[in-house]
């Protein structure tokens, strides 16, 4: 089916997502302002024919290790995008430059679980970038939900994130739900075809009441174990991003960083920081 659109400073890295009545640090924030700058029309290329055995994903073997422990204890995944869907895309970039390569922190099958309305989505940037950014959501038949462009600034590579848990204007998600979002660079001002896109899916579950009593009750560290039980990636690597910016010496958690990533593939970019960036409204074509 063809796509029709495509402390560093700990206050500046505070991280809110929401879990119903749970509060639960997230990432990065994005100012509303921001988020509401002018949206660009930018080009989203066609996504490759659905392939007949592209959902199927074996879930990851017990070998013993760290992180094949990690995988048994939160088989991430083993979720996949609904049938009806496209399939997402991690990576994105090939031959446009460095400044223009970009890649999804998610599971292998592009489908990750969320307890929150406004959840917060983590990116590697291979280099120092100035570019045209647009976050897109839409429903399983790819149905626009919410878009917004911006213009994102870093003095380096590393991990950003965007959060949709301080703009008013997104719609929360969902229970029960599944959502696909785009994140695009806009690479070249001058041919949206040059454009860099990456994809993947987001469910929204419930939060059972035994869940949310036992989220409330617990530190930040021990939530981390609570959602690598229920799968919810997204709260996960949140929680634990903001752990590391809390404490950035903790080798603790900077194994759990680094098993986390491994478990889905990743562990090449394991050793990016995290680092702040810059997002002012986007100017018009």
């Amino acid at each position: 089916m063809a796509c029709k659109k495509s402390p560093l400073h700990t206050a500046a890295f505070s991280l809110l997502l929401s879990l119903s009545q749970v509060v639960v640090p997230a990432g990065f924030p994005i100012s509303a302002k921001a988020l509401n700058g002018p949206t660009n029309n930018i080009y989203r290329p066609p996504q490759p024919q659905l392939p007949a055995h592209w959902h199927t994903v074996q879930p990851p073997s017990q070998t013993g290790s760290r992180t094949s422990t990690q995988q048994a204890a939160a088989p991430w995944n083993r979720f996949q995008p609904p049938e009806q869907g496209v399939p997402g895309r991690r990576e994105g970039g090939g031959t446009r430059g460095p400044e223009c390569g970009t890649t999804a922190l998610i599971p292998q099958s592009t489908m990750g679980r969320t307890v929150s309305a406004k959840p917060t989505f983590f990116y590697h940037v291979p280099a120092a970038i100035d570019k045209t950014i647009q976050f897109e959501l839409a429903d399983e038949s790819d149905k626009t939900l919410y878009k917004k462009s911006f213009r994102l600034v870093t003095s380096g590579p590393g991990i950003v994130s965007v959060s949709l848990a301080t703009d008013p204007n997104s719609p929360p998600l969902e229970a029960g739900k599944n959502y696909h979002w785009y994140f695009t660079i806009k690479c070249n001002p001058r041919n949206d075809r040059e454009n860099v896109l990456v994809s993947g899916w987001i469910e929204r579950i419930d939060l059972s009441p035994t869940l949310k009593n036992q989220l409330e009750g617990a530190s930040e560290r021990d939530r981390l174990s609570i959602f690598a039980q229920q799968a919810l990636w997204y709260e996960y690597i949140a929680t634990l991003a903001n752990l590391r910016l809390s404490s950035p010496r903790d080798a603790g958690l900077t194994l759990k960083w680094s098993e986390l990533l491994n478990s889905v593939e990743l562990g090449k970019i394991a050793q990016q920081p995290l680092i702040q960036s810059k997002l002012t409204p986007a100017s018009k074509n």
